[in-house]
């Protein structure tokens, strides 16, 4: 259970609700068994027809005769023990003074238990009874009256306890999320590949709800219905206690069934949550996919996966059910065969009206069947909490297995160090240099994603980064924001070694647009703003209007208020495109990275976005990736041309295609795309 104490920990803040929590338990405890103990004074007031002021002072009578008479029966052991020491045969000696002494305990003991119920019954006279009425009936209702009573301030407490357990627990899960949520916003963007958003979507949903389930069963019932099972445990004791251990011996027997389950219950639960991450996958591809399912009309083969990953779901949470279900009953029989054991006992004392069984004494006094179907009511009701316990136990299991999971991911590091020490670049002044870097996905791949690359871009210079897919352009420049750091070789910004440097101070130089625009579901205004924190409205005017976006988000309903929509999907491509140009605009970046930012628009939203580029990258040093090569002799100053992660070389766009024959071939070639 380590990883789910982690979890626990997080309450610790809020310990003082907690507190009292558990003196509110502690109250509905008492008043639990206060209720239950009405049973013995209605059963005598029924049975006997006597008022309690009768009784009390027939029981009162009763022990005090019986404590007089073992007095004088200690006293005559004494005595006799005296004269036994005076024998002069030793083994006869020896034998009286054995069987005497024994005598002698027993006569004392009974003396002790006498004296002791006297002195309880004599507390009970003066402090309760004297203050009922005399009147059968009306001490009936009398009694009636304050469970009545005992059981609303019960319900009060009970209320509280809920309500502060509740609060508790929520406000736990809460804080675990939001640290969850920091530890994984930190990690690298590798690392989030890695794990899969789908894999992270199902850890902070539905592993954590596990979790709140969990921690809602310790701080509730595992800490209330254990105080309900002592009350009654030490009333019964109060009542019998060698009949209540009797009872007691299930103990470590239902520990051992509980432990054994618990193993098999923590891996099942473990399986059942990956198996629900599997789903979440299939159906976040077959959702985020919509067009391509339909467009190749593969709807029947998507139900298909969807229906084996649900079915494998199934068979792992039913699997984790019966495992759960078994824990119940058994822990149930177990407490019921104790419970009957020890009912069978005293029953057979009740009608022999004897103390011992076995020659083993279970009683100092022979039990009336009162005083037996009192001690059976409060062993009953001590096995209900222990019997709810062990449900709760299978609920822990998977807190556990989903706190496992959570921290699991909680616990990595991110490779790319923050260092917040380390130097604060404010702009590039001399040039930006790639010298010697290598990197690949896969350290054990034959072939390196980037394989020696090494080129110098001067300040203020657009360069456009070409080659055909899988050549490495996207990877070499995300390694200018660092999500991703080189394997080996090193990225210079007027010579600072980028892995070195001040990480935010670094990705505040950087303003990046992609093909995926990654708008979200929030207001014109704020997806713009987005880029500058603290942004006024006329920055992000500004901005818009310098992305040629003002116009058409002036024609919407709502205007700058309007929402995009879940991926901006209320807007065109082109307008999206523009509103994230608007918001890299608005970040005043001193590196601009545009990765295919026009692969997927039309032709004029593509003019329009050129046209507010050739404004904005001047004085900017520009990093263009492009297949729309036609674009490449406007737009950037030069060109470096890659192939299977290396610079195949690097030039002015006349350079390159006088003297490097694929880089002529990717041109002509896509100037043919273009023309047709």
């Amino acid at each position: 259970m380590r990883n789910f104490r982690r979890s626990v920990w997080f309450a610790w803040p809020y310990r003082w609700r907690f507190v009292a929590a558990l003196v509110c338990a502690l109250a509905v405890a008492l008043l639990w068994s206060v209720n239950l103990s009405a049973i013995f004074p209605v059963l005598k007031l029924l049975s006997s027809k006597k008022s309690l002021h009768e009784w009390a002072d027939d029981e009162i009578a009763h022990h005090q005769q019986q404590r007089d008479h073992y007095a004088r029966e200690v006293d005559r052991l004494s005595k006799e023990l005296q004269l036994i020491e005076k024998w002069d045969n030793a083994v006869e000696r020896e034998r009286a003074l054995r069987t005497t002494s024994a005598e002698l305990a027993r006569a004392t003991e009974a003396q002790n238990y006498n004296a002791d119920w006297d002195y309880r019954y004599q507390w009970l006279r003066a402090k309760v009874i004297r203050h009922m009425p005399a009147d059968l009936f009306v001490t009936f209702l009398w009694i009636m009256g304050a469970v009545i009573v005992c059981v609303l301030i019960k319900g009060v407490f009970e209320f509280m306890n809920e309500a502060l357990v509740g609060w508790v627990a929520s406000r736990t899960l809460f804080d675990l999320r939001n640290a969850f949520f920091r530890r994984v916003v930190r990690q690298d963007v590798r690392q989030l590949h890695a794990a899969g958003t789908t894999d992270l979507m199902s850890r902070f949903t539905n592993d954590t709800e596990q979790v709140g389930t969990g921690l809602k069963m310790l701080l509730g019932r595992v800490m209330a219905e254990p105080l309900k099972a002592a009350t009654c445990l030490g009333a019964a004791f109060v009542v019998c206690w060698q009949l209540t251990l009797l009872f007691a011996i299930v103990v470590p027997v239902a520990l051992v069934v509980l432990m054994r389950v618990s193993k098999a219950l923590r891996k099942a639960s473990k399986k059942a949550l990956e198996r629900m991450s599997e789903m979440y996958r299939i159906l976040r591809e077959a959702l985020d996919g919509a067009r391509v399912v339909k467009g190749f009309t593969r709807e029947a083969h998507e139900r298909r996966r969807f229906r084996a990953a649900n079915r494998e779901f199934f068979r792992k949470a039913m699997r984790l059910i019966r495992i759960d279900a078994f824990a119940n009953p058994a822990v149930e029989v177990l407490v019921v065969l104790a419970v009957s054991f020890a009912l069978t006992v005293g029953t057979y004392l009740v009608l022999t009206d004897s103390t011992h069984i076995w020659g083993v004494r279970l009683t100092s006094q022979p039990l009336s069947f009162a005083t037996l179907l009192q001690l059976y009511v409060f062993l009953a009701a001590t096995a209900d909490p222990v019997r709810k316990l062990s449900s709760v136990y299978g609920k822990l299991q998977q807190a556990e297995a989903a706190s496992a999971r959570i921290f699991e991911v909680y616990d990595r590091e991110p490779k790319v160090e923050g260092n917040t020490n380390g130097p604060r670049p404010t702009g590039v002044h001399h040039q930006i240099e790639f010298r010697h870097v290598c990197f690949a996905y896969n350290p054990t791949a034959e072939n390196p994603t980037l394989d020696n690359v090494s080129f110098t871009v001067r300040a203020g210079e657009t360069v456009a980064v070409v080659g055909g897919n899988g050549s490495g352009k996207t990877t070499l420049l995300a390694l200018l924001p660092r999500f991703f750091d080189p394997d080996s070789g090193a990225v210079l910004v007027d010579g600072v070694n980028l892995r070195t440097a001040h990480l935010r101070s670094v990705r505040k130089l950087i303003g990046v647009v992609t093909q995926d625009t990654q708008l979200f579901d929030d207001t014109v205004f704020a997806n713009i703003a987005y880029g500058k924190r603290g942004a006024t409205e006329d920055e992000v005017v500004a901005a818009a209007k310098q992305a040629r976006a003002h116009e058409f988000i002036e024609r919407v309903p709502g205007g700058y208020q309007a929402k995009l929509g879940a991926a901006g999907n209320n807007f065109s491509g082109g307008e999206r495109q523009k509103i994230a140009l608007a918001r890299a605009i608005l970040r005043d970046p001193a590196i601009l990275i545009l990765d295919e930012f026009t692969s997927a628009i039309d032709t004029r939203s593509e003019a329009d976005i050129h046209a507010a580029l050739k404004e904005f990258v001047k004085g900017r040093t520009t990093f263009l990736i492009t297949h729309k090569l036609h674009t490449v002799p406007e737009m950037a100053d030069r060109v470096l041309m890659m192939e299977a992660g290396r610079v195949l070389d690097f030039g002015t766009h006349a350079e390159l295609y006088a003297r490097c024959d694929a880089y002529r071939r990717l041109f002509e070639s896509g100037n043919m795309r273009v023309a047709a």
